[in-house]
């Protein structure tokens, strides 16, 4: 996961917790460990996510993930993802143009 934007964004995966694996190809801080169900994302620095999906495999029931700077929601920075047992899922993101300079979500 990674933002396009000039300014930190915190993204929430609904109903799963996850671990984050590194930041920029390094150890996450020490206050980025442990469980979480919110990323804060940076600009031009990756992080890869750890998620576990137990009981939870559906071939027509989304995840979502979204910002939570308000003004991004509305705009429409949210994506859904599929998790299939046989790991064929796929993720739509959803982001209509935005008067607000913020289409590139």
């Amino acid at each position: 996961m990674t933002t396009p934007d000039v300014f930190p964004h915190n993204v929430h995966v609904h109903d799963v917790q996850f671990r984050i694996l590194d930041v920029d190809g390094g150890d996450p801080p020490v206050w980025l460990r442990g469980w979480k169900d919110t990323v804060p994302l940076h600009p031009g620095r990756p992080v890869r996510l750890l998620m576990r999906f137990e009981d939870c495999a559906s071939a027509s029931v989304p995840y979502m993930v979204h910002c939570h700077l308000l003004q991004h929601e509305g705009s429409g920075m949210m994506g859904q993802f599929l998790v299939t047992e046989d790991g064929t899922g796929s993720e739509t993101i959803t982001a209509p143009p935005d008067p607000g300079g913020h289409a590139s979500h």
